[in-house]
This record gives structure tokens, sequence and C-alpha cells, in this order.
């Protein structure tokens, strides 16, 4: 699997009764044998203010960069779960599920993918 993009979004309310504005979307763009997919996790964005403050050492970079949740959780999703290679979307509105995406993530290697991730799209 050969990570293209990684990138995530507070979604915004389209209409004026819309809840859109609850959620955050996390996208990936990858390869994976020989074709290019994408891979999307919706979730309630309340899930993430709760893991926020209990990653903010995971989610900063030797660089100083920090990360956000919402950037990251589509891959951490990939790279813990090989099922959900063979999926497009993924929804998760469970505090437990979505913490399980960072636990045990190999924190380095997410590392490593989003700084070549952000090289290649510097180069681009």
């Amino acid at each position: 699997m050969k990570i293209r993009s990684c990138a995530g979004y507070e979604l915004e309310k389209a209409k004026s009764n819309s809840p859109e504005d609850f959620f955050n979307r996390s996208e990936v763009i990858y390869e994976h044998k020989g074709k290019e997919r994408s891979f999307e996790l919706l979730y309630v964005r309340f899930l993430e203010e709760q893991l926020q403050e209990d990653l903010t050492q995971q989610l900063t970079l030797e660089s100083g960069e920090h990360l956000a949740v919402r950037d990251i959780a589509a891959l951490a999703c990939l790279l813990q779960a090989d099922g959900h290679l063979e999926r497009r979307k993924v929804y998760i509105n469970d505090q437990n599920e979505f913490s399980a995406l960072f636990q045990n993530l190999d924190w380095n290697k997410l590392k490593r993918i989003w700084d070549r991730v952000k090289a290649a799209s510097i180069r681009s």
C-alpha cells in the first residue's frame, strides 16, 4: 500500500437544518494492488475532541508540527484494520471504537508516512 495523500475536514452545514457541522471527515488516497483507491472515515466531532488531549505527545512531530486527529484518523484506521482496505467509507459514532484506532498504533510508522506524503505534496 502506497499512501498518496491524507487530509481531514470539519464538515459545514450545507442546509440550515443539516447536522453536518457535528461531524469530521478524514480521507486517505492510496494505491493498493496497482489501483488507486480512496478511504473516508466519517465520525462525530465530539470523539476527536475527547481524544485530542490524550494524544498530544503522539501528535507532535520532531519538527514541532502538531498533527490534527482529523488529518490522520483514516490513516490510523487503515493501519490498524487491514479489512478496511477493501472498504471505501466507514462511520464511527462510538468513543471506544474511535479510541481503539489509536491504541497500539505504530506512531513512528504513521509519522514516517505523514512526512513522506507531505514531502511529496510539496514537490508536486
